[in-house]
């Protein structure tokens, strides 16, 4: 009788072990994902037509956002300002937009978190376009010109800004007039003659030229623009402090999207084409801009910052704030925890 015992007991134990081993691992696992599965899985994201969103459609394409367990709606805007109000009343979840737009909503009392980078500028992806019969031909000429742009307040004037300032011409000598319709129609609307030039992003400078044979002005990366942080996806503070877990999974197939967006161009040519309605014809001629992945870089958001005070998209009121970083920091960090360093 002891000797069985003796015989049997190292067996016995383990099983024992097996079957513990085998419960914990069904427990971790099943903890994993309590920890990790989005509280809300259907989201909208609003977001402005353009090869910035390269990493939200293949995303979305590619079913980065459905493996993360979410079902992402994307509708098209035409400017960031046209989506603000909206996404405050928790009409829309998340946008893809100009960080312009959002810093000045931050400034007047609005709270907002920055997920995620979409893109910065490259060569070619942010320019002023004119008609190919235009009497414009350099960018001194623009002084007193009607310019057309798809947002005032907006990453196109203060990019514009910056560049007519380089050249030695005031931004107050030209005329922003916004196109409610934004890039996808202001191609078609360059040829009225209402304005002397437009302002476009890609895939729409590729549009223009192809269409209607209008010459690129000016590249708006250049000098003190240089690779220039354009977009991010933004939510609003109390949204990303409810569904923690929501706003961590689309970070993580972003980041997956991105990666994808940077590794090869013919996939975003193809994306782009495809959520955008273009033929191939035009996306195989799009300039491609940077798709930055990881933490959200802080001191690229206050290159914008800066910029805007300088040029009188934000008010002087708020000259400490944009120097001492306070304002970029209030939309990258949650509050209470400290700069790294």
């Amino acid at each position: 009788m002891h000797t069985w015992i003796r015989l049997k007991t190292p067996l016995i134990a383990a099983m024992i072990m097996v079957l513990a081993a085998g419960c914990a691992t069904a427990h971790s696992g099943a903890l994993t994902s309590a920890l990790t599965t989005p509280e809300e899985p259907d989201i909208t994201v609003a977001a402005i037509p353009a090869t910035d969103l390269a990493g939200l459609y293949l995303a979305q394409d590619d079913g980065l956002f459905a493996q993360q367990g979410l079902h992402v709606t994307i509708e098209k805007i035409t400017s960031s300002q046209a989506i603000i109000a909206d996404q405050l009343k928790g009409q829309v979840d998340i946008s893809s937009g100009s960080y312009v737009a959002y810093l000045a909503a931050q400034a007047a009392g609005a709270r907002f978190r920055i997920l995620a980078e979409a893109s910065t500028l490259r060569p070619g992806t942010r320019a002023l376009v004119t008609t190919a019969d235009s009497p414009i031909k350099t960018t001194a000429a623009l002084a007193g010109a009607k310019i057309g742009v798809n947002g005032t307040n907006s990453i196109g004037t203060l990019l514009i800004s910056m560049v007519l300032q380089e050249h030695g011409i005031s931004p107050k000598r030209v005329d922003f007039v916004p196109d409610q319709k934004g890039f996808p129609a202001m191609p078609g609307q360059l040829q009225d003659g209402a304005w002397g030039a437009a302002f476009l992003a890609e895939p729409y400078i590729t549009v223009a030229g192809e269409d209607y044979g209008d010459p690129e002005l000016a590249d708006l990366d250049q000098g003190g623009t240089l690779n220039f942080p354009v977009d991010g996806y933004v939510a609003t503070l109390a949204w990303a402090e409810k569904y923690p877990k929501t706003a961590a999974a689309f970070v993580r197939a972003i980041e997956e999207g991105q990666a994808l967006a940077n590794s090869e161009a013919a996939v975003v040519q193809a994306a782009v084409g495809k959520f955008d309605q273009l033929p191939p014809e035009v996306t195989a001629l799009i300039a491609l801009p940077g798709f930055p992945t990881g933490p959200v870089a802080e001191t690229q958001i206050q290159r914008v910052a800066v910029a805007m005070l300088q040029f009188g998209l934000l008010s002087t009121r708020y000259t400490t704030e944009v120097q001492q970083g306070t304002l970029v920091e209030s939309m990258i960090r949650p509050p209470g925890v400290s700069r790294p360093g």
